[in-house]
């Protein structure tokens, strides 16, 4: 192997470790504010029951700190219509501000209610105020890491 080619095959590999080592784990929360995400909580019919449902379901299911964040806290659960072949989700809370752990904890909740089928490819949180606290590509969170 020359030079040229051994050089090229080590500088591949490191950029396969960076890259697969960069994505987004349960340890820390990739969130942004979208130019996709409706700047207030779409309104939608059914969002303070499907909210009801969904901290049932944690409260029943979920870990301590999904409960913590969630039950109590989480006023309403919408769905964007279809766009194409997938929707984007939207919950409504509590809280004035974000913070990793809580937006961490709601996001894999919702992902544990939702189920592996569903069809949600960003998940939009909002504040107490209603102003966007975060935006969640849900795809690196449902494959395994």
């Amino acid at each position: 192997m020359n030079r040229a080619t051994a050089t090229l095959a080590t500088a591949t590999i490191a950029a396969g470790l960076l890259l697969t080592s960069c994505g987004p784990t349960d340890e820390s929360v990739t969130t942004r504010q979208s130019a996709f995400a409706p700047t207030a909580m779409p309104s939608a019919g059914g969002a303070e029951a499907a909210a009801a449902d969904f901290a049932r379901f944690v409260q029943e299911r979920g870990t301590s700190e999904q409960r913590t964040a969630v039950v109590g806290h989480i006023t309403a659960v919408a769905r964007s219509a279809p766009q194409g072949d997938h929707r984007n989700s939207y919950i409504a809370t509590d809280f004035p501000q974000s913070d990793d752990a809580t937006t961490r904890a709601v996001v894999n909740a919702y992902l544990r209610w939702a189920g592996p089928a569903d069809d949600a490819v960003m998940l939009v949180l909002y504040t107490a105020a209603g102003t966007v606290m975060g935006a969640v590509e849900l795809a690196s969170w449902r494959s395994p890491s």
